[in-house]
């Protein structure tokens, strides 16, 4: 998620108690309808409500702290806006320019723009040429981005809301519901399409829309299977591996590495054992 200058500029207008739609386009001077476009986006992103020409902020936490944020430190609007938030989520902990822009997966000229900005209100400080977030002076607008992430881990407008999200980015994500969703099925719900039927209460889901490869689906379970580590899974995980391994097995994944040690027959906590996969494994014809 992130947001326009425009859009933490309503915001603003909103913390300081201008919720007119008119009045704050006359306080931003824009159009209408630029505020409109604006606004409709922090609804959809479930920020603020509108209703007979009015905004209102939503009663959660991320909202909550950025109205604060904003009505008592509005300089932070530049770096928080556009690919902000991107870059300032990397630097809970203090790195180097490489290491933010592998993270974000921001341009080098854009990280450099949002960490001058962040700079240039002590958002960010300097230490040894690595960046990090300034607690001592923004414990508000740490806080505010603590809980963002949290918000963003299990909330986006591109799925259900009653949907489970295991990863996502802005071009794709990776998610689960009970529902028939319009989306493509992927991991553990195409396993029969490879031979391993199963039965599953929920769908796992994949955005955008387009034919998967063998090797994305195991991907997928993977990630899947980092946030759920149920033993079902493993062994599912283990047999779908086992089955198509010249094709996967230069996949790196701490998982694979235990799956790997399981293989060869060592008792790892948390993971089935190799008795339990063979068990498993002779319903499929799967050699282990």
């Amino acid at each position: 998620m992130d947001f326009s200058k425009t859009e933490l500029e309503i915001m603003k207008q909103v913390a300081e108690g201008n919720r007119n739609v008119k009045e704050i386009a006359k306080a931003l001077n824009k159009s209408k309808f630029q505020i409109y476009r604006s606004g409709q986006k922090l609804i959809e992103k479930n920020f603020l409500t509108f209703s007979h020409g009015f905004y209102e902020s939503v009663k959660n936490t991320p909202s909550n702290l950025l109205i604060q944020l904003l009505g008592e430190f509005p300089s932070i609007i530049g770096p928080l806006s556009n690919s902000g938030l991107d870059v300032l989520n990397c630097l809970f902990d203090a790195k180097k320019i490489k290491e933010i822009i592998f993270e974000s997966g921001i341009k080098r000229t854009q990280v450099f723009k949002k960490i001058k900005q962040a700079r240039a209100i002590s958002l960010v400080r300097k230490i040894n040429n690595r960046y990090q977030l300034n607690e001592k002076l923004w414990g508000k607008a740490i806080d505010f981005l603590k809980e963002l992430q949290k918000y963003n881990e299990t909330n986006d407008v591109r799925v259900p809301g009653n949907s489970t999200i295991f990863f996502k980015n802005k071009k794709e994500i990776l998610f689960s519901n009970k529902e028939t969703v319009k989306a493509t099925l992927t991991a553990f719900s195409v396993y029969k399409d490879y031979g391993i039927k199963i039965f599953s209460p929920k769908n796992y889901y994949y955005l955008p829309n387009k034919k998967l490869s063998l090797k994305e689906v195991f991907i997928h379970s993977l990630k899947i299977t980092e946030k759920e580590m149920e033993i079902s899974n493993l062994i599912l995980l283990s047999l779908f591996y086992a089955k198509y391994h010249q094709k996967l097995s230069r996949t790196k994944h701490f998982i694979i590495e235990y799956i790997d040690l399981v293989f060869e027959g060592k008792l790892i906590p948390g993971y089935p054992t190799l008795t339990e996969i063979k068990d498993r494994a002779e319903i499929y014809d799967i050699k282990i």
